[in-house]
C-alpha cells in the first residue's frame, strides 16, 4: 500500500477504510523508525511491558499483550539475542522465569521511545492538541476502554 499520498475518493470518505489505512500507515512508519535500532514494533511493545513490570513471567507478558504464547517465546528469545532482556529464575516458582531488561535494553527502549514520540509527532502534525486528545478519546471508546486514565500516556501518542 502506498502512503506517500492520501487515499482516493470515494475510499477517503469511508471511516472503516480510513481507520485501516491510517493504522497500516502508522504501523509501517513506526516499523521504519525502529529499524535503525534493530527493533520491530512487537519488540518495542514487549520491552515496554517488561519495563513497566520488571520480573514478569512469559505468561504474564502474554496476558498483558496481544501476542500469542508461542510468538512471545520467540520475541523474548530475540530480545535475549539482542542483549536487551534476560530470563532469570523466578523468585517464588522454580518452573517459571522472570523477564528483566538489561542495561542495554533500558537504554535501547529509551531511544525507541524517542523514535515513537517523533513518529507520532510527524503522523499527528495535521492535528492540533485538542484534536489529538479528541481522536485519542474516540479511539479508546471504539476499543472499549472505559476511562481515559486507565492507560499511562506514552508522550505524543
Amino acid at each position: 500500500m502506498r502512503f506517500d499520498r492520501p487515499p482516493p475518493e470515494p475510499l477517503a470518505s469511508a471511516p472503516g477504510f480510513l481507520l485501516s489505512w491510517n493504522g497500516q500507515r502508522t504501523s509501517h512508519t513506526f516499523a521504519e523508525a525502529l529499524k535503525p535500532l534493530g527493533l520491530r514494533p512487537h519488540h518495542f511493545g514487549v520491552l515496554t511491558l517488561i519495563d513497566t513490570q520488571p520480573g514478569s513471567t512469559q505468561q504474564e507478558l502474554v496476558d498483558r499483550s496481544m501476542i500469542d504464547p508461542s510468538s512471545m517465546v520467540t520475541v523474548i528469545d530475540e530480545l535475549e539475542e539482542l542483549g536487551l532482556a534476560e530470563r532469570r529464575p523466578h523468585p517464588s516458582d522454580r518452573r517459571k522465569h522472570a523477564v528483566h531488561l538489561t542495561d542495554r535494553g533500558i537504554e535501547t527502549l529509551g531511544r525507541a521511545r524517542a523514535s515513537a514520540i517523533q513518529t507520532a509527532e510527524e503522523l499527528f502534525a495535521p492535528l492540533d492538541a485538542e484534536e489529538r486528545e479528541t481522536l485519542r478519546r474516540l479511539l479508546r471508546k471504539l476499543a472499549g476502554v472505559e476511562t481515559a486514565s486507565a492507560r499511562p500516556r506514552l508522550g505524543a501518542d
